[in-house]
């Protein structure tokens, strides 16, 4: 962060639609051809929403349900995933119960070890 006060970096949070590399320069732009940035050097990170995935379809599923989430809408699990009966979670949707690590490769492992060993 030393290196954004002395102005030497710009971390900004945008969306990138396309890069053009030209005269040496990486011109990004946005989804309205827009240049976002021109540079020589660029590092990029990928992310992902803190929104919970599938809110407009699981909504209805939750209140005819009547399952459990917490203030941020996220499903109150139990510790084998379990969200109703006979339904569990993994993903983004397993976040409170075992944190982001769940949204990769890693956690959809210890995802299912966790609901297999439930069963």
């Amino acid at each position: 962060m030393n290196q954004v006060k002395q102005g030497l970096l710009r971390v900004m949070d945008v969306e990138v639609i396309s890069a053009v590399w030209r005269d040496g320069h990486i011109s990004l732009r946005d989804k309205n051809e827009k240049v976002i940035q021109q540079t020589g050097t660029i590092l990029l990170a990928t992310g992902f929403k803190s929104s919970m995935p599938g809110k407009d379809w699981l909504t209805p599923v939750i209140r005819s349900h009547d399952l459990r989430c917490a203030e941020c809408g996220y499903p109150i699990v139990s510790q084998s995933l379990q969200w109703g009966p006979g339904l569990y979670v993994t993903g983004a949707l397993a976040e409170l119960e075992m944190g982001p690590i769940f949204r990769n490769i890693s956690g959809a492992r210890q995802a299912a070890e966790r609901i297999v060993n439930s069963l």
